[in-house]
């Protein structure tokens, strides 16, 4: 069965970032620099396997007017989660087996943590603000003969699609795996940083005292975020298309036109797809305009 693949990352578009800045009411200097890298992807030299991750935004920044960090830390734990979880999938790869992707999210994560310690950020020393965890979203796929084996935690995505361009599965998104409700908000709903204080202290990677999640789960290097992660494996067949993509190519896989340019064979398939996301952000900044990653597989 051939195979063949794409993976780019765009940038966020201006318009964006302004529509952004605008509407969350922040006074983050976000524009001056351009705001830095947070997403990545990696690839494996010697088998298919597929990582993408996404550095979450360091939102503290723009809420308190801050110069935003160029390197961002966010990108620099993106790519070390998809450097080591390709490495390590890697060396599980001739006996891979479902089981195996939790190894590689916790090898993933394990790295990501270790970043987060060197940075003086723990589970005992975090104030959920100022010295918060670094983290990611991300999503990883493996293809060993005639099986996908698919891993994702929060809003990075594994998607297949048929010859037709019909969407036969995509994994969950962040907070589909909650089983109980976390304790409520109970300051100003208008208070953005107590607002954002909360989701990280309460919901982030939150475990209530029975062991049941109660919010969303990301890779901080805390255990606690693998009872997040969705992991999953099927048969591939030929024609066959598959998506391991961040958060900004989300809003494109609800387009036919876009997933219909996925299958082409044409050897310039990137240069359309560029074209045709330009012309979708710029239509409209807010949906199409994120930054965005995208390793999409043909077989």
């Amino acid at each position: 069965m051939g195979m063949r693949y794409i993976a780019f990352l765009e940038p966020p578009t201006e318009k964006f970032i302004e529509s952004f800045i605008r509407e969350n009411k922040l006074a983050g200097k976000y524009l001056n620099p351009p705001h830095p890298q947070e997403d990545f992807f990696c690839v494996s030299k010697k088998y298919p396997i597929f990582a993408v991750a996404d550095g979450v935004t360091l939102i503290q920044f723009l809420l308190e007017g801050k110069d935003y960090p160029n390197p961002s830390p966010a990108g620099d734990v993106a790519r070390i989660f998809c450097e080591e979880a390709i490495k390590t999938a890697e060396t599980f790869y001739e006996s891979f087996d479902e089981a195996d992707m939790k190894k590689v999210f916790e090898a993933g994560n394990n790295a990501v943590g270790e970043y987060n310690r060197m940075h003086n950020r723990t589970k005992e020393n975090v104030d959920y603000w100022n010295n918060d965890f670094y983290a990611i979203t991300a999503a990883i796929a493996v293809i060993k003969e005639n099986k996908l084996y698919w891993g994702s935690i929060c809003d990075s995505f594994v998607a297949r699609f048929n010859s037709a361009g019909e969407l036969l599965f995509q994994s969950p998104d962040c907070g589909a795996l909650a089983q109980a409700s976390a304790p409520p908000f109970s300051e100003d709903v208008n208070d953005q940083k107590a607002r954002a204080q909360y989701l990280w202290r309460v919901k982030r990677n939150g475990v209530n005292e029975k062991g049941e999640r109660i919010g969303y789960g990301v890779i901080t290097g805390e255990k606690e975020a693998l009872m997040y992660l969705s992991q999953g494996k099927y048969s591939v067949k030929s024609g066959d298309i598959f998506a391991v993509f961040t958060d900004g190519f989300q809003e494109y896989m609800k387009l036919p036109e876009f997933v219909s340019l996925l299958s082409k064979r044409s050897t310039d398939i990137e240069l359309h797809i560029r074209k045709f996301t330009a012309i979708k952000a710029k239509e409209n900044p807010k949906r199409f305009g994120h930054e965005r990653t995208l390793i999409a597989i043909t077989l």
